[in-house]
């Protein structure tokens, strides 16, 4: 979730040495002997939620006072922990690491804050620091108009991550346009969260259906219905709800209030206290990962998973030849396995067969682009006068007369007039290797990639096209012919283009995935039986780093208490 939407918030208010590459030699992260009889768990995707799962999986089992051994393997298609939580550097330099993924997080987000506490991590970061000079830090626009600017802060105490906001000034402002909207919006976002909460303890916890959970809290009231539809019951006005409420679920989910869920809506209002790792959120799942498995194997993709029949337990198949020539590996097996990584993207063969494979869903295609330049953002752009009136970062939203027809819409067709869903004036660089005029290092979250001409009309840059293209929508433009690597090095100074299948589109359901696969074998059995796991079903109903890694320490939990329940079964029967 993107910074720039903790000023909505507030609107209401409100090194690891033994990891193992695909070109590198293995050695375990704990240089112990296992003990007899060791349970092995296998974790594919070392993301939120196989992170979590392997730190809490060891939090249980010593909690339990479980007295097996217990391994923990975890394997990645990428070269790094994080999964969609990770940074690049500006430059290529380490001094300026920049979020590529997910961007902050909330206190309430209690796996997460914990974690930083725990392990010591900073977060400290500036979330996002506009220009020294800017008269405007954030501006909502509908492709024609500004409909909502916020004034700069100038006394600035929280370090610039907004979550206090301003003052009563600023909320008398708000009740004046938008009368009781954000009132109500704030009362129904704590009673939703509030619900989300109890699945963090007794006697919700752990649920072994996430679809259960969901309808006995009352939270598929809001997951059934559209954002749009839930305000609506709510009497939150039609122009909060457009200018400001669409906005953060643009910028968040790259979604409009008619496509994505009532719950999803507000949790994208629920952004009070929000902080950020300094250095990067990736480290919080990387200390996870580090300090509980025993092998890690980076850039290993898994590509077959086999359960024995007569013992139960799995053998795998990976594109890594190391981990099957390593001595001591190459006859592996586990006794569970977690697949903490959206079923439809692992390209997993299973043998047995699933009995009901999760079922695949639409992914948000959203394109990231990290750039630097000494330019600001131009006022002509924006149909402005003066740069004084370009704010700092700009969301997007829809004009009254287009938002019925593009409100459900997704992708391409759902962005508008605008062509992005958001730029965001990340920091300036006084101090930089390209320059001795400072770089504006920027963030934009578009629903194509970026082309030349579009960079060049909103900064203002020189620059004909040879391909003749005339549009300044970011989605109208061919980008393969026209690449914003067509610009002056001195205009655009570095840029970093990346595309995420960031999250599913969140469309309203009642349906959600179970933590258990069971096998073809056995298709009735979502006890657990089956010893294989699943996380990230969790998407559906709440995509964000906490949640994956509530679905983790999900998981985690229903194995250690399953394990130790036979345990003490074997213990009675030899009695």
């Amino acid at each position: 979730m993107l910074h720039s939407i903790v000023f909505l918030s507030a609107l209401l208010v409100s090194c690891l040495p033994s990891i193992t590459f695909a070109d590198d030699t293995q050695s375990p992260l704990h240089d112990t002997h296992p003990k007899a009889k060791a349970k092995r768990i296998a974790i594919v995707g070392a993301g939120a939620g196989g992170s979590s799962a392997a730190y809490f999986l060891n939090q249980f089992f010593e909690s339990a006072g479980y007295d097996t051994a217990v391994e923990i393997t975890i394997f990645d298609s990428n070269t790094y922990i994080g999964g969609r939580t990770t940074t690049v550097n500006a430059f290529d330099d380490k001094n300026y690491p920049v979020e590529l993924g997910a961007s902050i997080f909330v206190k309430i987000n209690h796996i997460l804050y914990n974690a930083t506490r725990d392990f010591g991590l900073s977060t400290a970061a500036k979330i996002y620091q506009a220009a020294d000079d800017a008269k405007y830090d954030l501006g909502i626009w509908d492709g024609t108009d500004f409909v909502y600017k916020a004034e700069s802060d100038e006394d600035d105490e929280d370090g610039g991550n907004k979550s206090s906001w301003r003052g009563w000034w600023d909320i008398a402002k708000l009740l004046w346009k938008y009368g009781l909207a954000p009132i109500k919006t704030q009362r129904a976002t704590k009673t939703a969260v509030g619900k989300f909460l109890e699945f963090y303890n007794e006697p919700w916890f752990p649920f072994t259906s996430l679809q259960d959970v969901v309808h006995r809290s009352g939270l598929v009231d809001y997951t059934n219905t559209t954002g749009r539809d839930l305000l609506s019951q709510l009497g939150v006005g039609d122009l909060f709800t457009r200018e400001i409420i669409q906005a953060s679920t643009r910028v968040n989910y790259a979604s409009n209030l008619g496509s994505i869920h009532g719950l999803e809506t507000l949790v994208c209002m629920a952004i009070e206290g929000a902080v950020a790792v300094e250095g990067g959120n990736w480290q919080i799942f990387a200390e996870m990962a580090k300090t509980s498995a025993h092998r890690i194997w980076l850039n290993t993709t898994l590509t077959d998973i086999v359960k024995d029949s007569e013992t139960g337990r799995f053998t795998v198949q990976t594109s890594n030849p190391l981990f099957h020539d390593l001595p001591g590996t190459e006859n592996e097996s586990f006794d569970t396995i977690i697949l903490a990584a959206p079923y439809q993207f692992a390209s997993i063969a299973f043998s047995p067969p699933l009995a009901t494979p999760p079922q695949e869903i639409a992914y948000n295609d959203k394109y990231v682009t990290l750039f630097t330049s000494p330019h600001r953002l131009s006022p002509s752009f924006f149909g402005l006068d003066t740069p004084a009136e370009v704010p700092s970062s700009v969301l997007t939203t829809l004009s009254e007369s287009l938002n019925d027809d593009l409100s459900s819409k997704h992708g391409r067709e759902a962005v508008g007039p605008p062509g992005f869903w958001s730029i965001s004036t990340l920091r300036t660089l006084y101090t930089n290797p390209v320059s001795p005029t400072p770089q504006y290092l920027y963030k934009i979250f578009s629903a194509a990639p970026l082309t030349a001409t579009f960079l060049a009309k909103l900064f203002d840059i020189p620059y004909t096209s040879t391909h003749h293209h005339h549009h300044s929508s970011a989605a109208d433009s061919d980008s393969e012919s026209d690449p914003i690597s067509s610009l002056p090095n001195t205009s655009i100074t570095w840029s970093y283009e990346k595309t995420w299948a960031a999250y599913p589109h969140e469309t309203p359901t009642a349906r959600f995935e179970n933590f258990t696969l069971p096998f073809a074998d056995q298709p009735d059995r979502f006890d657990g039986s089956s010893r294989l796991w699943y996380t990230s079903g969790i998407e559906s109903f709440i995509s964000t780093m906490e949640t994956s890694a509530l679905a983790g320490r999900n998981v985690a939990r229903l194995i250690v208490d399953r394990l130790v329940a036979e345990a003490e079964a074997e213990a009675e029967a030899r009695v």
